[in-house]
């Protein structure tokens, strides 16, 4: 029986999606999200063949799409539909009463790069995924074409695109080439920005696609002229999953779930989900990962010797002119990880020595890296304002606060509210200083220098109800360092309270910065992108529970948000027996 509701986004957009419901239920769900272009209503042949399997089947209309709410093919980032789609699962497991881990996705296109978006941003535990003919890179035809696209967004011309893709070349089964023509719900373009942003998160997921090891299966069309079989195929060589399977149809085309061959490919995926539900969900030991996991496998990568010409060029313009740069001075004095450097970098205002040092220090708090920093500024400063009521009375502690220019600003614009902002550095410890008693608040924010790794700094009994440990722990390859600091804010925090943590899941720099940039001790400055799954896991084992995360549009960082477990102890400081078997 199929049925057609809706739910609203995060940002209120109202979204349209489908359930087809089995007359005998297994307890199992699968969702599917369609193609570009398209609605959940396309794929309702393959919902009812799964459906009379017994699964029960849910597929939206992705904004922007079908009969849901927003601009056509639109989004203001492309990580709106991985937070639209965290939103949607929440729902299907509350309305079905089944857990995620009894889920299966199927994805076609460029919903199969939301699906794999999503499942790298936010770590979702589920039984599996398949991906058909996903949109890794799309084939545009046009020499230069993604260029062209981002000098005419910048010039402010060319919004839209038109699609070339017809549906002969979709299908060749004509009945479904009358479908697709004669479907007024199925669009013909695509906003520039969406084309520039979908390339973007795909080129991130090639290059990390291992950071992912949910179950997978791949699915490559032969007669596909619309994206690259070679993206698809070095995804699926990359993957961290334990279990994929790639299935070729060669005489087959891009729709491949609309075209001729569709049963066997039906039946195909079916064999897939029914071996999935076989075998136990393997549990996934991410916390583990810091000895011999991916993300320390890239880690240490990136330590390796290397002589590559741009390394060289980059640090002798960052000793030469670099030096004109206000921000690249400051870096080379403080380290370019350092909290005046942050601090430097929220503020966002080139400055420099003439008129070219400031053009190169632009150029500079442009960087993806620093962009993406700002936005996660941002994203904690709104979830400070959503978890802390302007009415409500409130202790917050910041663990390492480097110059707490944002916890400042929310203590000042809420009468209220009392800080502890804590500092391994005594310069930091000088700035915070100086800049409380600069605004009047030393009534309300206490500063202290305490290393956020000793377990002696966490002597205090629990007053606080939200802390937060922000831009710390990718400066740290080990994890006990983390999980002793994760332990200790869990004796701090009052019942039920709230941890606001960030983690850098991915960077598109980190082997540059490595070999260009140096930290606050002098040192080459090596970050370790955990994945999210690793982070979470670390803070659950602290003793926390995980409520929501969010994912900057650059998707190199994360603001998650966690609660302390009510059955974690946080009445007395850590002993040093918790700590280790924490770590265990």
């Amino acid at each position: 029986m199929e049925s057609k509701q809706h739910f609203y986004a995060e940002d209120g957009t109202k979204l349209i999606y489908r359930t087809w419901t089995p007359e005998t239920p297994r307890h199992r769900v699968i969702v599917m999200l369609h193609r570009g272009h398209e609605h959940s209503g396309r794929m309702a042949e393959m919902a009812a063949f799964y459906c009379q399997q017994g699964y029960l089947v849910y597929a939206w209309d992705a904004r922007g799409n079908g009969e849901s709410e927003g601009e056509r093919d639109a989004a203001d980032h492309f990580t709106d539909f991985g937070r639209d789609l965290q939103t949607f699962m929440a729902l299907v497991e509350t309305q079905s009463g089944i857990r995620s881990e009894e889920t299966v996705l199927i994805a076609s296109s460029m919903g199969a790069v939301i699906a794999a978006s999503w499942l790298h941003d936010y770590a979702p535990s589920i039984r599996g995924l398949i991906l058909a003919t996903a949109a890794f890179d799309i084939r545009l035809y046009v020499p230069f074409a993604m260029p062209m696209l981002k000098l005419a967004r910048k010039l402010g011309v060319m919004p839209t695109v038109s699609s070339y893709v017809k549906s002969k070349l979709l299908t060749q089964d004509r009945r479904e080439q009358f479908a697709y023509n004669d479907d007024p719900l199925i669009s013909s373009s695509i906003a520039t920005d969406l084309l520039i942003d979908t390339h973007y998160t795909a080129q991130r997921l090639l290059d990390d696609a291992g950071a992912i090891t949910t179950p997978i299966m791949m699915l490559c069309a032969g007669r596909d002229f619309v994206v690259s079989r070679r993206a698809q195929r070095r995804f699926y060589e990359r993957l961290g999953s334990s279990m994929k399977q790639w299935r070729y149809y060669p005489d087959t085309s891009h729709a491949i779930f609309h075209d001729w061959q569709r049963p066997e490919v039906f039946a195909d995926c079916l064999r897939f989900i029914e071996t999935l539900f076989e075998r136990e969900l393997p549990p996934v030991l991410a916390v583990n990962d810091d000895q011999q996991g991916y993300s320390r496998d890239r880690a240490d990568a990136v330590r390796l010797p290397s002589y590559h010409p741009e390394y060289g060029l980059t640090r002798l313009s960052l000793h030469t002119l670099g030096k004109l740069s206000e921000g690249i001075r400051l870096g080379h004095k403080t380290g370019f990880d350092s909290g005046q450097t942050l601090d430097y970098v929220y503020r966002n205002q080139a400055a420099g020595r003439s008129f070219l040092g400031k053009m190169i220090d632009r150029t500079y708090l442009n960087s993806p890296g620093w962009v993406g920093i700002r936005r996660r500024k941002q994203l904690l400063e709104s979830l400070l304002t959503r978890y802390l009521p302007e009415s409500a009375t409130a202790s917050v502690l910041d663990i390492a606060a480097g110059n707490g220019r944002y916890l400042l600003d929310k203590v000042a614009s809420q009468p209220a509210l009392s800080a502890e902002l804590r500092d391994y550095a005594p310069e930091n410890i000088a700035v915070m200083t100086q800049a409380v008693e600069e605004r009047g608040l030393t009534e309300r924010v206490r500063v202290v220098e305490k290393d956020a790794f000793d377990l002696a700094s966490y002597d205090q009994p629990a007053q606080f109800q939200l802390a937060v440990v922000s831009g710390l722990f990718e400066l740290f390859t080990d994890n006990e360092p983390l999980s002793v600091a994760l332990s200790g804010i869990a004796t701090q925090l009052q019942t039920d309270g709230i941890l606001l943590y960030t983690n850098q899941p991915w960077h598109p720099q980190q082997t540059l910065i490595a070999k260009t940039l140096t930290n606050h001790r002098g040192q080459p400055w090596f970050m370790r992108c955990r994945t999210q799954a690793e982070m979470d896991q670390l803070v659950m084992a602290a003793g926390f529970e995980k409520v929501a995360t969010y994912v900057e549009p650059g998707g190199m960082f994360t603001v998650s948000v966690a609660r302390l477990s009510s059955t974690s102890s946080s009445e007395a400081p850590l002993a040093e027996q918790d700590v280790e078997s924490n770590l265990a």
